[in-house]
């Protein structure tokens, strides 16, 4: 070894690099994940909506009472309070949306209010023996905490849970409103105490002051986090994988022996991280003009509106929401983030010996980003002030926070200045000391362990 050689050379780096491309893009894998990922980017927003729209109609249909489909032959109302409620009240159980009859079915004609064929039955267990299979019945009584509405059915009847429960339920909203009705309340009284109060939008002067200071808030914030931690994640697991393997691989093969005669150790393993970066950066644009996509065809096709379906799930809005600065802040840090990881698993594959060696270096890698992906979840859920400024400075959770803090309003530029400038620091770092063991350890037999064995190198 030539000791006037600068460990820091790139010679050899373009050579890399346009090999890594074209490996890259000849590997069918990569070529279908980046097909799958714009597919799912394009098809998500029309999928999720199709989805939405598929569980609310799931849910009215199970609040929805279907009296043409009711196996219910008769229904008796035996109503034991001073609060009379008629069938006009109970127009729900038998007619149809537009307000006519149904011909078959739970027809007006089958219920029965205050009549058991001509007698008067408040015990259960007896009105259960005078009903037939299909005939059911509610009582409606004080209990003592309250009315009580009660389903009652015969024991060998042909009546499902469901059917009883939903007559039960219109019944009761039927008696409540003319319960209501029949006080002193008026009709706004009456429809703020049936609607009930929604407690999602109220704000507490401790969140007004928490929210002045930030551009965004609540579920917003989160959203954002969770979409941007996600590219985060997917990029690192998808692109170490292969520079550890194609590390190991050049190693154990003896390949690497060869490369480094024309080639230097730094440019080597550089020009391997940026044209997985490459390919990284082509994956984030096709994202981006996936999810553009998306939104037009939620525009175009189903005719609503971005902010009708806004912070549904995972999309690529976080590069578009925020203009020109967030969006350079955003790909910077993912092009940092990219780098630190890609760097550390080029040493950590070429401390393997041999293929079995790979599994294990990938999932120590695996584990940082896992831990610092769901670490950025957890404490974006806290939003404290000191804690978002501690993980947006701090390496590598800043990674993960910064860019979105900032963006965010929680965070300023000098914080974002600061956070950059010790994420490039731990770059640098990274890259020093690759640089100074990367030839030692790719000609390297030892079975020292990973990282012992990267530590032992540098020392040396």
């Amino acid at each position: 070894m030539n000791k006037r050689e600068n460990i820091y050379s790139l010679k050899g780096f373009g050579k890399v690099f346009s090999f890594t491309l074209r490996q890259t893009f000849k590997n069918k894998g990569y070529i279908v994940s980046l097909v799958i990922f714009v597919l799912t980017m394009s098809l998500m927003g029309p999928i999720q909506y199709l989805s939405q729209r598929s569980g609310e109609n799931a849910a009215r249909a199970s609040i929805d009472f279907d009296a043409a489909g009711a196996v219910t032959e008769k229904l008796y109302i035996y109503n034991e309070t001073n609060i009379q409620i008629d069938k006009n009240d109970l127009s729900l159980l038998y007619l149809h949306k537009d307000g006519s009859d149904y011909e078959k079915g739970l027809t007006r004609e089958k219920i029965y209010i205050n009549e058991m064929d001509g007698k008067a039955i408040a015990d259960e267990d007896e009105l259960m023996g005078a009903l037939s299979s299909r005939d059911s019945a509610v009582i409606i009584r004080m209990g003592e905490t309250g009315f009580e509405v009660n389903g009652i059915v015969s024991a060998d009847s042909e009546i499902k849970a469901g059917e009883i429960d939903d007559i039960s339920e219109i019944v009761l909203e039927a008696f409540d409103q003319k319960r209501l009705s029949s006080s002193s309340l008026s009709e706004e009284d009456i429809q703020i105490i049936t609607t009930g109060v929604d407690t999602y939008g109220v704000t507490t002067e401790k969140d007004y002051i928490e929210a002045e200071s930030k551009a965004v808030s609540g579920r917003d914030y989160m959203f954002y986090m969770l979409g941007y931690s996600i590219i985060i994640f997917l990029v690192v697991s998808m692109t170490n994988s292969y520079i550890i393997t194609s590390v190991t691989e050049e190693k154990t093969s003896k390949l690497v022996e060869s490369i480094l005669v024309s080639v230097r150790p730094m440019a080597l393993l550089m020009g391997k991280i940026c044209g997985m970066l490459s390919y990284v950066v082509l994956l984030l644009v096709c994202g981006i003009a996936g999810s553009k996509l998306s939104g037009f065809a939620m525009r175009q096709i189903f005719h609503i509106t971005e902010e009708e379906f806004s912070m549904s799930g995972f999309d690529f809005s976080i590069f578009t929401d925020f203009g020109a600065g967030g969006a350079v802040a955003i790909v910077l840090s993912i092009i940092l983030a990219f780098l630190f990881f890609g760097i550390m698993g080029g040493l950590f594959g070429s401390a393997c010996n041999k293929t079995e060696d790979i599994q294990e270096a990938t999932g120590n890698l695996m584990m940082i980003n896992m831990v610092c992906y769901m670490g950025s979840i957890f404490l974006a859920m806290l939003d404290k002030d000191i804690v978002n400024l501690v993980c947006s400075i701090v390496p590598p959770i800043s990674f993960f926070m910064a860019p979105v803090t900032f963006v965010t309003g929680r965070i300023g530029i000098p914080v974002l200045i600061l956070s950059f400038a010790l994420q490039i620091a731990v770059v640098v770092l990274a890259m020093m000391l690759s640089a100074r063991t990367y030839r030692n350890l790719v000609l390297s037999d030892a079975s020292t362990p990973k990282l012992m064995a990267i530590l032992k190198s540098a020392k040396n």
